[in-house]
């Protein structure tokens, strides 16, 4: 593509060469003359200067440091990136029908050039929307709503009766609509209790490997539209997550918690049962939630408190050998004065 076609495509001002033509999209380090490389954060000047590629998508403000480079300028470097991916790198086309090793039963529905690999199984009274990829050792229980334009990877399990928006993408060994963790201690036993309620997964909802979605005990399990959740990441029963949510990995949120639109979590953050959390609510890495937090506060620490307020008192902990010190002479001085 010749730069001025993707100065087009991603409506960015092209300072340089418009006829320059680009053959790719690489890292820096592995970028050749005629590749295009991404620029959006500052410490990696010294390895975008250093590449022989000559051509860079950046922020505006930026392009006095790229002397000699040909230049895209836009609002949102990493957005027009990802428009501009498809261009170098064609999805791979998997082959619309059932496959002959796959297993649909035959009061499933499927629709229109849906795809379903090998070994797959579709149980009884399932309906898959169109332009749906299944792919080979998925597993869709009994009941289960698929909507259009889904992709689920390779070993994927949703249980019966659960319900999947249009454009869901479930990644490999994602587990929708396992019992939830509820159990009743009689005498010297727990006894178990029935989990008998379903997970509705909205619109445009993606989720990580290895992440699990719990049914609720009775009712529904929610993830709201255009909510991402990374890999390895725990929603157990009951909970209520909002519109566009962000889950990073490792992170877990206990059984009847509500999650309001547009809150962060980030890594290995958590959230202990029947919390309410607020919308736009940011939740640093590793913070530990165990009271109700309000609208559009930023939380961090364990148990997780207003940010500022966390770090004021990490930096006295980090003083506290200094103050032992002052108090440990305060004492002897006070002993000499005794004498």
């Amino acid at each position: 593509m010749k730069l001025k076609e993707i100065a087009e495509l991603v409506g960015g001002s092209l300072i340089g060469d418009p006829h320059w033509e680009v053959k790719g999209i690489k890292e820096p380090e592995e970028a050749q003359e005629d590749d295009l490389i991404l620029f959006y954060h500052l410490p990696y000047l010294e390895k975008v200067l250093s590449s022989p590629a000559k051509a860079v998508i950046t922020k505006p403000g930026m392009e006095d440091k790229l002397i000699g480079k040909n230049v895209i300028l836009v609002d949102n470097p990493r957005y027009a990136f990802s428009k501009l991916v498809p261009c170098f790198f064609p999805s791979y086309c998997f082959p619309r029908g059932v496959h002959p090793q796959a297993f649909v039963h035959p009061q499933a529905s499927v629709g229109e050039n849906v795809s379903v690999g090998p070994f797959a199984v579709i149980e009884e009274g399932v309906v898959i929307g169109d332009d749906t990829i299944i792919f080979p050792q998925v597993y869709l229980g009994k009941g289960v709503q698929v909507g259009k334009e889904c992709i689920f990877y390779p070993q994927v399990v949703v249980r019966e009766n659960c319900w999947i928006g249009n454009r869901v993408i479930l990644h490999s060994g994602v587990v929708i609509g396992a019992d939830g963790f509820g159990y009743e201690k009689v005498g010297d036993s727990y006894y178990k209790i029935p989990q008998v309620g379903k997970v509705v997964v909205e619109d445009d909802v993606e989720i990580g490997a290895n992440s699990t979605v719990d049914r609720a005990t009775l009712g529904t399990t929610k993830i709201g539209a255009g909510s991402k959740i990374d890999n390895l990441v725990m929603i157990a029963h009951n909970v209520k997550i909002g519109r566009n949510v962000v889950i990073v990995a490792q992170s877990g949120v206990a059984g009847s918690v509500e999650i309001g639109d547009g809150v962060v979590m980030g890594a290995q953050s958590g959230v202990i049962d029947h919390r309410r959390i607020g919308k736009g609510v940011q939740m640093a890495a590793r913070a530990g939630v165990a009271t109700d937090i309000p609208d559009g506060v930023t939380v961090s620490g364990f148990p997780a408190q207003e940010h500022k307020k966390e770090l004021k008192e990490r930096a006295l902990v980090r003083k506290l050998s200094q103050l032992w010190e002052r108090v440990k002479n305060l004492e002897d001085m006070v002993q000499q004065i005794k004498k």
